[in-house]
């Protein structure tokens, strides 16, 4: 028997770790990004250089750089098939250190903002890249851990960015917010190169019968999408394998994570515990790093909890204590005072745990579980798309929405989680724990015709549908192999023939 395959010394469950943790600086600094700018739009000697810009500018100011990272999705979409994953993550590093360093030695509106939008691009491309790079590497069984583990590394880049601000408040001059920006040069430093081989990251021999079975049903799943055109317009057709409602359920889930209001505590944090519940610069400083300290926390639960309870329900908890806890913070600020000021703080901790456990690991892995191979990147850098497109619009309407409305601005947020509840019963299925070749038999044509998606979510979780699935795919990988093996065969005979004439 051949040796086992390894990869830098790895295999198996190890490599997938190895992989987690190249994946997770990545995301280290997508959490710096997002959490950085909040402690400066606070800071007067940040204001001051751009001429203390209103609420709305001051939200373009923060919201700029989703606008970079949607147009970084985009580009992924059109061109990222062309690169591969790894190739897509490393430019992305380097493009966001190309912009770090644009912000950091701005001395206009104008030069900060273009470096905004560049560093944005560069996160957009890493953000599409590294999710599916990581599902396409993990364990059907711990994939979701994989993507929770990875998703902790995010708010760990959100405590730095909020305890940093918190430092260097106390530091005098353009010094204050200028090492803040620069600091995403480090992140960009220590993104780490990986790649892997399928038989590697399963810790097997190459000719075992478990390493075989796969490479069987992978190849059948290739065979069946390779039948169909494969180009980016594929994302709007359907295709047999239920293509465009795939992206376009990916794309939806997308945008009720980013309108559920969990990016307006992540972006603008200080901001929010400063103007809207009352609290001192200073307070609110601390308050929004205790906030990240919590939500690093609270994070370590889907660790153990993402692949057993399922996406759906998981999805659906978190959308219904969201949703109570922004109707909570309505109340308490809206009647105001002191006391109940703190208590909306104490209800906005509670948001982030119910959002780390009902939607931040679910909605990082959902997208590329859910999608075909095909479209998998294209698809999941549509879906990519949603997420900064909301994000930009969430934070570049939440200071004039403070000022403007003020606690009503929660009674928005939750209105949005609550109706997020039915959507995600009705119209999500269920991909936990399920190989993603099986995703694609429950979505693909039946008898003919495209299954209604009420039918493929029943189905989704019927535990007995999807173990005959997983028999049917074993059966149908196998007899395209066996067909092969005689196509193969009568091949080779044809050329003996040919040489004995």
């Amino acid at each position: 028997m051949a040796p086992s395959p390894t990869f830098i010394g790895l295999k198996g469950q190890n490599l997938v770790y190895a992989v987690t943790l190249c994946c997770s600086f990545g995301f280290l600094l997508f959490g710096y990004d997002l959490g950085f700018m909040g402690g400066l739009t606070t800071s007067t000697a940040f204001l001051d250089v751009f001429g203390n810009p209103n609420a709305s500018l001051l939200g373009f100011l923060v919201s700029s750089y989703e606008g970079g990272a949607m147009f970084g999705a985009i580009f992924v979409f059109l061109l990222g098939d062309r690169y591969g994953r790894k190739t897509d993550n490393v430019a992305g590093a380097i493009i966001v250190a190309i912009g770090a360093a644009i912000q950091s030695t701005t001395f206009t509106l104008g030069q900060f903002l273009v470096g905004r939008v560049v560093a944005g691009f560069g996160l957009g491309i890493m953000t599409t890249a590294i999710p599916i790079w990581l599902t396409e590497c993990a364990m059907p069984k711990s994939r979701g851990r994989m993507v929770a583990m990875q998703l902790s590394n995010l708010i760990m880049g959100l405590i730095i960015a909020n305890w940093l601000d918190y430092g260097m408040s106390f530091c005098k001059g353009s010094i204050q917010w200028r090492f803040p920006c620069a600091f995403q040069i480090v992140s960009c430093i220590i993104i780490e190169k990986a790649t892997v081989s399928l038989a590697a990251l399963r810790g097997g021999h190459s000719d075992t019968p478990e390493i075989s079975e796969e490479f069987k049903q992978i190849r059948y799943a290739i065979a069946i999408e390779a039948d169909e055109a494969g180009s980016w317009s594929d994302v709007f057709k359907d295709n047999g394998i239920s293509g465009s409602s795939r992206v376009l359920i990916a794309f939806a889930a997308n945008f009720f994570q980013q309108l559920s209001g969990v990016n307006v505590m992540s972006s603008l944090g200080p901001y929010i515990f400063q103007i809207s519940i009352g609290m001192s610069r200073h307070d609110a400083l601390l308050v929004s790093g205790g906030l990240q300290v919590f939500y690093f926390l609270s994070s370590l639960i889907p660790w153990f909890v993402v692949d057993r309870v399922g996406r759906r329900r998981l999805f659906m908890l978190g959308s219904a204590g969201m949703g109570t806890c922004m109707t909570l913070s309505a109340i308490f600020v809206g009647v105001g005072g002191a006391g109940l000021g703190y208590a909306a703080a104490v209800v906005l901790y509670l948001f982030q745990t119910f959002f780390t456990v009902g939607w931040q690991s679910n909605m990082w892995v959902y997208p590329s579980e859910l999608l075909p191979l095909k479209l998998r990147l294209r698809g999941g850098a549509l879906a990519v798309v949603s997420p900064w497109l909301w994000t930009f619009l969430v934070v570049e309407v939440t200071p004039p929405m403070i000022t403007n409305i003020g606690y009503k601005s929660y009674i928005v947020f939750a209105v949005i989680n609550f109706v997020t509840i039915p959507v995600v019963y009705f119209c999500f299925p269920e991909t936990s724990r399920r190989p993603l070749e099986v995703v694609d038999l429950l979505l693909e044509d039946r008898e003919g015709k495209r299954p209604s998606i009420l039918r493929v979510v029943r189905d989704s979780v019927d535990e007995r549908f999807v173990a005959d699935s997983n028999t049917h795919l074993r059966e149908r990988a196998r007899l395209r192999d066996e067909n092969e093996g005689v196509l193969d065969a009568m091949g080779n005979d044809c050329t003996f023939e040919h040489k004995d004439v």
